[in-house]
């Protein structure tokens, strides 16, 4: 018999197995499990269908709002009716298409970006794939470019238009009616406009200038540099510099100073009352203001509070402490080298939530809804839905996951074994080779898919051989004494 054959044969056998007794055939999950190439599952009473093949590597899954599909690591369809959102993933996180209400975009790092937005009818979208680019404004004003020999950008980073040749030998933009032009960025540069002027022969001699806001100035920058802000308030600030030996800033209410940068640094707000020392950084800082405290000893130790929230540590990164408060919620985390350990407590005190970390070996959390979380092995110490989907199912070789409702489920070496439990419903497998599931008054197991198949409702059993269509009942109750209970064939004889 061939390969081919013998998976047919599998497979027949495994649907037959399947058949479960009519009065509740609608209310019972079906599975088709042949680890690690395929796996089928289906919930009737939440309406869910999920196929796995090749481990991780494979799966659809649909239920009542979503729908998805992939091949991690490289692709993951979702589509969520209720949204409404549609997301590609493509070798995440380098590469991504969405389309979400009126706002669509996608990119494939670094080389190409594409966005469209619709603001009450009117489409604002542009297209990038190094060095091509080309848009349309709201306005519906088209510009196009091909990155450095020429281009025109509207309404992008900032400016209302950029146009560049040869970059950068030339370039210029404007913004607010002022327009700057470079030569031979940044080294040449002027600025002119209603509002604003200025200059740049960079690093020898610059000068720009906001009528009545602001001024700057340097001489040979970064070593000789004047500036002054909020000339249109009644607290200016003037900021001189001569790098690295003296840097000041001052304002009526603030005054700060630093001496051979970074070493010797005082800063002081008179109307907070808040004052800093690093004598020298990094080596002591030490700072106190309102609602504000904290001492620093190099790596050693630290502690700083402010508000509500609360930071220590000692022999850094080896200790890390984080307390705060959110709202009614106090949260507190305790960092020992790759551990993690996060508490989240109510106003009167209770734990709302806790979650254990050691990366990279395992990850538990319960969350304030009351839903558990258990991996082995977890491939990075932060949390992301998209490295969640593409590819934290590839290394976890250990998942546990228990709902609020109390429903658990749980996941060994990728499939090879799976248990679940909602309500009065337990049913577990070890790959193909022992299924075993239990309900309100009935039960099935199972070997090899239905070579041996026992099955028990009520006071009904019946047991099935070398996946034959026919199968042995009798009735299955408690008696006293040793009295035998007839069997027959299911059809009568």
């Amino acid at each position: 018999m061939t390969i081919w054959k013998r998976f047919l044969f599998l497979n027949l056998a495994g649907f037959l197995c399947l058949h479960p007794f009519p009065s509740v055939a609608k209310e019972r999950p079906v599975s088709v499990n042949f680890w690690p190439i395929f796996h089928y599952t289906y919930d009737p009473v939440e309406e869910v269908s999920e196929i796995e093949g090749l481990g991780p590597i494979f799966y659809w899954r649909k239920d009542l709002d979503r729908k998805q599909w992939g091949m991690r690591p490289l692709l993951c369809w979702r589509r969520d009716e209720s949204g409404p959102l549609r997301r590609l993933e493509f070798v995440y996180p380098f590469g991504k298409y969405e389309v979400k209400e009126k706002d669509r975009k996608g990119y494939l790092f670094p080389i190409s970006n594409y966005r469209e937005r619709d603001f009450d009818g009117k489409k604002k979208w542009n297209f990038e794939i190094f060095p091509f680019f080309i848009g349309k404004t709201e306005e519906g004003e088209d510009y196009v470019g091909l990155f450095p020999f020429f281009g025109t950008l509207l309404r992008r980073y900032g400016k209302d238009e950029i146009h560049f040749y040869l970059w950068p030998l030339y370039s210029e933009s404007t913004t607010e009616g002022v327009r700057t032009k470079s030569f031979l960025w940044p080294f040449f540069s002027f600025t002119e406009g209603e509002k604003k002027s200025g200059y740049r022969f960079w690093p020898i001699y610059g000068k720009r200038e906001e009528f009545g806001v602001s001024k700057k100035e340097f001489l040979l920058w970064p070593i000789f540099v004047r500036q002054t802000r909020g000339l249109d308030t009644e607290d200016p600030t003037f900021e001189r510099m001569i790098f690295p030996f003296y840097i000041s800033k001052e304002s009526k209410n603030f005054k700060a100073k630093t001496y051979l940068w970074p070493l010797f640094s005082h800063a002081r707000e008179q109307t907070t009352g808040f004052k800093q020392w690093d004598l020298p950084w990094p080596l002591f800082r030490t700072f106190k203001g309102e609602d504000l405290y904290g001492v620093r000893f190099f790596i050693l130790y630290g502690y700083r509070e402010r508000g509500e929230s609360k930071r220590i540590y000692v022999l850094y990164p080896l200790f890390r402490y984080e307390e705060d408060w959110m709202k009614d919620v106090q949260e507190r985390t305790y960092r020992i080298l790759l551990a993690r350990i996060r508490i989240g407590e109510d106003d009167q005190g209770i734990e709302t939530e806790r979650s254990l970390r050691i990366w990279p070996f395992f990850d538990y959390e319960r969350e304030e809804t009351g839903r558990e979380t258990f991996s082995l092995f977890y491939l990075f110490p932060f949390k992301d839905e998209g490295f969640e989907r593409n590819l934290f199912p590839l290394f976890r070789i250990w998942r546990w996951e228990k709902h609020p409702s109390g429903n658990i489920s749980a996941n060994l070496f990728w499939g090879f074994y799976k248990k679940m439990k909602k309500g009065e419903l337990v049913t577990w497998e070890v790959a193909h080779l022992i299924g075993f599931k239990r309900g309100a008054g009935w039960k099935t197991v199972s070997f090899l898919k239905g070579l041996l198949l026992y099955k028990k409702e009520g006071e009904t059993a019946c047991l099935r051989f070398f996946y034959l269509p026919f199968y042995f009942r009798w009735p299955h109750q408690k008696e006293i004494g040793f009295e035998s209970n007839p069997k027959e064939f299911a059809d009568g004889r």
